[in-house]
C-alpha cells in the first residue's frame, strides 16, 4: 500500500467524521457504493476522479486543491490550441511566384 494513498485516505475519513456524515450517507451522494468509499478512506489504490467525488460529497474539495499546481493547465482544447500555436501555416504563393 502506498504510504501517500493511505495518508490520503485517513484525512479524508476525518473530514468525514468531523462533519458527521456516515458512509452511506457519502456513497449516495457520490453515486458510489459504500464499499467504494471505505476503500478510499483505506487508501487502497482508488482513481484520481472517485477521490474527487468522494471529496465533493463531503463538500471538501480545497482539500485537493493543496497538491495541484495552480498553473497547471490541461485537456483537449488547450492541447489543441499549443498544437496550432507550434504550427508552421506556409503562405501562400501565387502560380506567378512559383515560376520565377
Amino acid at each position: 500500500m502506498d504510504p501517500d494513498e493511505k495518508k490520503t485516505g485517513e484525512t479524508i475519513r476525518r473530514l468525514r467524521i468531523r462533519k458527521g456524515l456516515p458512509l452511506e450517507d457519502v456513497a449516495a451522494k457520490a453515486s458510489l457504493s459504500p464499499t467504494t468509499v471505505r476503500a478510499v478512506e483505506l487508501g487502497r489504490g482508488s482513481s484520481f476522479s472517485t477521490i474527487l467525488k468522494v471529496l465533493n460529497a463531503i463538500d471538501e474539495t480545497g482539500f485537493i486543491l493543496d497538491w495541484v499546481d495552480k498553473s497547471y493547465e490541461a485537456g483537449p482544447m488547450l492541447a489543441l490550441r499549443n498544437a496550432r500555436k507550434q504550427e508552421v501555416i506556409p503562405k501562400r504563393v501565387s502560380r506567378r511566384q512559383q515560376k520565377r
